[in-house]
């Protein structure tokens, strides 16, 4: 079995700043490494036990379609929900959901949907 000592999810947007911003500003996550050259620019935030890396080069090809996206586990996501609730990101409502847990998610500036939950306790 292959151990994993760390997970990192890369991203290439296009409107590397916008992205950028949005991650920092709006989720608040904090930039633990950056670089800005004219050719290629970079971004690495902390996300929980993970690494999120917004990457862009100036040659960059960009796929036509998105075929992922991510959920994060969160202990509390009704306070999240309150904090977000009004912004423009938000694309699906807080719902508790049969499969166990309670959730809602967002779009980021390029469409990348981030789904944040929360496990429910079996009674």
């Amino acid at each position: 079995m292959v151990k994993v000592a760390e997970f990192r999810l890369k991203l290439f947007p296009k409107d590397f700043y916008k992205v950028r911003n949005f991650y920092e500003d709006q989720l608040g996550f904090k930039v633990v490494n950056e670089w800005d050259h004219e050719d290629k620019k970079g971004v690495m935030f902390t996300v929980g036990p993970a690494i999120l890396e917004l990457l862009w080069e100036k040659d960059q090809a960009t796929p036509e379609y998105r075929s992922s996206d991510v959920s994060w586990r969160v202990d509390d996501v009704w306070s999240i929900w309150e904090e977000y609730k009004g912004k423009e990101c938000i694309v699906f409502e807080l719902r508790d959901n049969s499969w166990g847990d309670t959730s809602f998610f967002i779009k980021d500036p390029e469409g990348f949907r981030i789904t944040f939950f929360t496990e429910l306790k079996a009674t």
